[in-house]
Order: C-alpha cells, then structure tokens, then sequence
C-alpha cells in the first residue's frame, strides 16, 4: 500500500511539473487578457474562492490560477500532436525560450474576419495582424508587448459611428482603439501597441507600467472605469493586506475636442491630461464585499504642465485636494460597489457612482441638474440551472443627464470615448447574457436594449447625453430629466459561437450574427463640439450583420450601441 501511494504522489507531482512546463504564464505576474467571454470558462472559481477580490480587472495570473483551475483547463484540452506543426496549431505558442529562471513566448496571430449586413457597406472585414511577446525574469518580474495593424471595413452604423466624432487630424476614432485613417473609401486602417512590466515585490504588492486598458466593477459594464477607451499609460499599484485590497491606478489620457483651443498649430484635440483612481475592496464576510471608489480627472492648464504631484499620493482623499487647488483644477467623482453570494453559485452586484450632487436639492423632485449619478445592478449565476459551463448574467444600468461631463477637458473620457459607460450618460439600459463553455466550444448571446436621450441637431442646447459638451449649455438648472432631447430606443442582440484552436494563445474560429434595431426622433448629429459637423449623421436604420472569421480575443470589443 506505501509503494502504490509513493507511486501515485509522485505521478501527481510528474504531472503538476509538466503543467508548469506547459503554462508557465501561469505562475507569473502577468495580466490575464480582459475578455468578457474568455473569462466566463473560469471566473466561477475565482468568485467561490476563500477571500478573492473579482472587481479588479484584468486579473493577475498567479493570484487567481489556482483558484479559477487554469491548469487542469487548458491540460483537458491539449491535443495529442507529434509533429512541429501540430503541436503549434494546437498546443503550443509559435516560439518558446526557457532557461534557468526566465522563459519567453512569442505568437504571431490573426483577427480576421468577413461578414455581410444590409447596409450601404455591404461586405465587412476586419484584417488585423499581431505580434505578441510575453515573459519573465526570475520570480518576480514579467512583461508583456502586443502589436496590432488593421484594416476594416465596419458595418453601416459603426462606420457611421466612428464618422461622427471624427478628429481633426485623422479619419474617425475606433470605438476602443483610437484614432484611425482612411482605407479605400468606406475603410479604416489604425494600429495599437499595449504593454507593460508587472513586478510583485513582496506577498503584498503588486506594481504595473504600461499602456492598455483597466476595468473596475463585476459587471458587463462599469460605472466607474472601464475598458470602452482607447489603450492609455498607466500605473497600477495593488495592495492586498487580509480582507482588504487597495488599488491606485494613475492615468495619462487624451482629450480629442479640439475646440477648447482655437489655434490649431497646438494640436489641442491632442491635449494631455490626467486620471487618478483609487479602489478599496473589502471581504465584509466571505459572502459580502464592499468597495469605495474615488477618481480625479485634471489636465495641464495649471502653471506646471503636468499632473499635479497632491495626486501621486496613494494614500488620500482626492476631492478634498480637488477643492484645495481651485475650482478648475481638475473634476471629482465618488462610487461604492458590492458583491453579494445568494445561495451555492449566484451572485448580485451593483455599483453607484455619484459626479456631483446638492444636499438641498437631491432628495426634491425638481429635476435639479447637478445631481449627477449613475446606477447599476445585477446578477450572475454560474452553472445555472444545474447545467455546468452556463453562465447568465442580468444588468440594469441608468445613468443621469449631464454626469460624466464637465467644462474644458475634465469630462470623464479619454480620446473621445467614455471612461466609464459606453453610452455617455442620459439613458437607462438593460442587459440579459447566456454563455455556454463546454470544452473547446463556446456559444454567447447577448440582448442589449434601452433608451437614451441625444442632444437635438441646430440647438445649441445641452441635453445632457455627450459628456463632451460643456454642461454650461444647458438650458436651465432645473427641470433636468433622465431621457431628455432626442429620445432614441436601442436594441441590439448578439450572437456568437466558437471553437477554440490553440488553450495556450487563445485563438480560435468563430461565426456570428447581430440585429440591431435603432430608432430616435431625429437623426443623431454632432452638436455642440466644433465643427458641431462632419457631414454625417448616426444610422438610425435597422442592421443585419452576419460573420466568420477567426480570432485570439485578447480585449473587449463593444458594438452594442
């Protein structure tokens, strides 16, 4: 009986070493890429687990892991590949280096895709290469570069889209990417670079620099910061001490609106300014968590040019620096957010975040404009209905006039996307999600629906939906309503299903199919922000958009506007 335990045990340490062999991302301080659907194949472990922190995204691999069974996963799928090109296509990245304490990855992948909608663009591609580089040095540092190039060819209301809020200096701005020039005549082609160094000094730190995007919340959405923006610098400092994790993330953002500068050799719709968050979660009970949220957007209007070194402090309150340097020195916002376990795999969440707000006038039904808010609540439940590998989730998102919004550059957005909600403000949303993941294949179906209220073509007037508008244009203080101005109803259904080619790099194939029905009382023009025209208007017609193609999936990439 001890030979066949001595056996067994060291079977199991064979195997645990060839996994780590396998994966060694696995026990690195490397950002887990944020994909909503890829997270959905493992998430459930990290909720369930002793003391685990879920608001914080993307997550870090050797903190989550073990917990989310990364292992056992990706050991499940491998393929029993001999030759070179097999084990590549299936198993393996392109290239491996692997020495005495360091190893490397290289992929060279594709997303690349073509579809058919109803549209005046008709055919749809999207041609993106990437090179993508990670590692690590010794136990404690890792890194990470990822290179993308493009050329797409969007349907009719994302081409439209990016058109409406085109720059100055280029030809629209990619919902989630950044700027873009033109390709062909209804085309775009753009690139992106992310990366970063992650060092864990200690068991209690966490540092990250780079440039990429950061997510805070439980939800599809975030009311407090979201991945919706182009890449961005930044440095992310975690905290994990106990029940508690404390994150401080500090931005270098873009403003693209141009007009707050009228000497265009400046450049201004490239005008630098800054973002400063903090985020406290706390494990109330192994059952309850409670987060408290604070962020600062300022810019370099002040004397020094640069972001304002009060807000290099990890450790304070930053509204009440905010006062402390002067009215214009930069914009405030404050958020809560819980997480609650109902039952064996359920989950409800909800996030508050609140710009501004009069005490006198916040409890009245006036309709008084500064009391700027935005509201979410949901729910997960993971292996619903008893069916492993079915994750549904249900949201409700609502967010009021004006919030978001500020004069000159504080508005709550970075190169012409919002840091938080998709939508900007002045609307309320619904969300209902299935995904299914059952070995490598995956389905994921997605209803959006909603209204929202845009400003209104030829008044000047701010209804409190573009969050890039000065909020000094509205029309009144009072009788400032949620839906407001032009009222259009939004419906979008996605869905998608995919087969997963390689575990290690995430690339698989996939077909999919959107409708989209979208509806206002007058078309969607640019208004308020100069030139108030580009020469189109938002499509306010029903699509039919159906694809294939293939992809690594290593963002979020929203289309449900």
């Amino acid at each position: 009986m001890k030979k066949l335990l001595s056996i067994i045990v060291l079977t199991a340490g064979l195997v645990q070493a060839q996994e780590k062999e396998i994966f060694p991302e696995h026990s690195s301080q490397l950002r887990i890429p944020f994909n909503h659907s890829t997270y959905s194949v493992f998430e459930k472990g990290i909720y369930e687990a002793e003391n685990s922190h879920t608001a914080i995204k993307p997550y870090i691999y050797n903190v989550v892991s073990k917990d989310a069974g990364l292992d056992t996963y990706k050991s499940s799928l491998l393929k029993d590949k001999k030759t070179w090109g097999g084990r590549k296509l299936w198993n393996e990245h392109l290239m491996e280096a692997k020495g005495k304490d360091y190893w490397l990855n290289l992929d060279v992948l594709l997303d690349a895709s073509v579809g058919k909608e109803n549209g005046n663009i008709g055919t749809t591609i999207e041609n993106t290469r990437i090179l993508k580089v990670e590692g690590q040095l010794g136990k404690k540092l890792s890194f990470s570069a990822t290179a993308y190039e493009t050329q797409a060819k969007f349907p009719q209301y994302i081409y439209e889209y990016i058109k409406i809020q085109q720059p100055e200096d280029g030809a629209g701005i990619i919902p989630g990417r950044g700027k873009a020039k033109g390709f062909g005549e209804t085309g775009f082609d753009y690139g992106i670079s992310t990366g970063y160094v992650s060092y864990t000094p200690n068991k209690f730190m966490n540092v990250q620099f780079g440039h990429g995007q950061n997510f805070i919340g439980d939800g599809y959405r975030s009311m407090l910061l979201s991945d919706v923006a182009a890449p961005r610098t930044y440095a992310k400092l975690t905290t994990t001490v106990g029940k508690v994790q404390y994150t401080n993330i500090w931005t270098w953002l873009r403003d693209f609106n141009y007009s707050i500068d009228t000497d265009p050799t400046n450049n201004a719709g490239h005008k630098r300014k800054y973002g400063v968050f903090h985020h406290l979660s706390w494990n109330v009970t192994p059952k309850f968590n409670l987060g408290f949220f604070e962020g600062i957007i300022s810019d370099n209007s002040g004397t020094s040019g640069s972001m304002q070194v009060e807000y290099l402090n990890p450790i304070i309150f930053y509204k009440n620096i905010e006062f402390a340097n002067g009215e214009d020195a930069g914009s405030g916002v404050v958020g809560v957010d819980a997480k609650l376990k109902v039952g064996k795999n359920n989950y409800v969440y909800t996030q508050f975040l609140l710009d501004e707000f009069s005490a006198d006038e916040f409890f009245k039904s006036g309709g008084y404009w500064g009391n700027k808010y935005a509201l979410q609540l949901g729910a997960k439940f993971f292996d619903a209905f008893n069916v492993k590998g079915l994750l549904l989730q249900a949201e409700y998102n609502r967010v009021k006039p004006f919030t978001y919004s500020h004069e000159k550059q504080h508005n709550y957005a970075h190169f012409g996307q919002s840091l938080a909600h998709l939508w900007g403000s002045n609307f309320w949303e619904a969300i209902f999600i299935a995904r299914y993941n059952k070995n490598r294949w995956g389905v994921n179906t997605k209803i959006v629906l909603g209204q929202k209220g845009f400003d209104i073509d030829g008044d000047a007037t701010s209804y409190g939906g573009n969050i890039f508008v000065n909020t000094g244009t509205r029309a009144s203080d009072y009788n400032q309503e949620t839906l407001q101005g032009n009222l259009a109803d939004i419906l979008n259904v996605d869905v998608e299903v995919s087969y997963l080619i390689n575990p290690s790099n995430n690339f698989k194939v996939f077909a999919g199919a959107l409708l989209r029905n979208f509806s206002s009382d007058s078309s969607i023009t640019r208004v308020g922000i100069a030139p108030e025209s580009t020469g189109f208007t938002f499509n306010t017609e029903d699509t039919k958009w159906f694809m294939v193609g293939v992809k690594a999936d290593l963002f979020n990439n929203y289309r449900d506007f």
